[in-house]
């Protein structure tokens, strides 16, 4: 399978700078949850938490590889060389990203459910993975998959906002709204050169919004 880098070529670069944010973003959040973990024993803030790292991670090891095949770019040397490596970084890069923000995405999915039945945390990574890496067209489904998650996500914290009226509910549930639309667009035939860019400086609001939020839990 190739891949194809959907980053338009003058925002190559920036989107590798925008992914390292997001990965130390998202870490930070991870701690904050592990910390209120800690302090409270609420699984499901343990399990906010394990998400937010996977995720983490996913981010880090693309934007490893992503500046790795800048760096070949500028490298003096065979043009065909050039060509299989990038191909091959760009390939690597985008499956150990599917896989961990599958994983990530699943665990957060599931924390929405308040239910112990571990039979169902593993059939949503289970599934979610076999659809991703047996499909002809794992980018495509990869992008509906995260987009059908943060749907219900969403729709799960905007439930709590209405229940509540809270301004910490206002701020998750806009929060993955964001992620919802910085994703969406992927699954759909549009201008990548100017949804691509939005859709990355969407998914840094969204988890500065969640970082805030643990913020505020955390100084209370």
């Amino acid at each position: 399978m190739v891949y194809t880098h959907l980053s338009p070529a003058w925002f190559f670069g920036y989107d590798v700078l925008l992914e390292i944010s997001f990965a130390v973003v998202s870490l930070i959040i991870a701690l904050f949850a592990f910390k209120i973990y800690k302090s409270s024993a609420i699984k499901q803030v343990h399990l906010f938490g394990l998400s937010f790292l996977l995720i983490s991670i996913s981010y880090i090891i693309q934007s490893i590889l992503n500046f790795m095949i800048i760096s070949k770019l500028n490298e003096n040397v065979s043009k065909m060389i050039k060509l299989q490596s990038i191909v091959h970084l760009n390939t690597l890069g985008f499956l150990i990203h599917m896989f961990f923000m599958i994983i990530g995405l699943s665990i957060l999915l599931y924390t929405t459910f308040k239910t112990e039945n571990r039979k169902l945390f593993w059939l949503l990574i289970v599934v979610s993975l076999l659809l991703l890496f047996l499909s002809r067209d794992a980018p495509n489904i990869f992008y509906l998959i995260v987009s059908v998650y943060l749907f219900f996500i969403s729709f799960h914290f905007i439930g709590n906002y209405r229940r509540n009226r809270q301004p910490k509910t206002l701020l998750i549930a806009l929060a993955f709204l964001l992620l919802l639309f910085g994703n969406t667009h992927f699954i759909f035939i549009l201008n990548h050169n100017l949804f691509y860019p939005i859709g990355h400086i969407l998914e840094l609001f969204a988890y500065i919004l969640i970082l805030w939020n643990f913020y505020l839990v955390r100084k209370k």
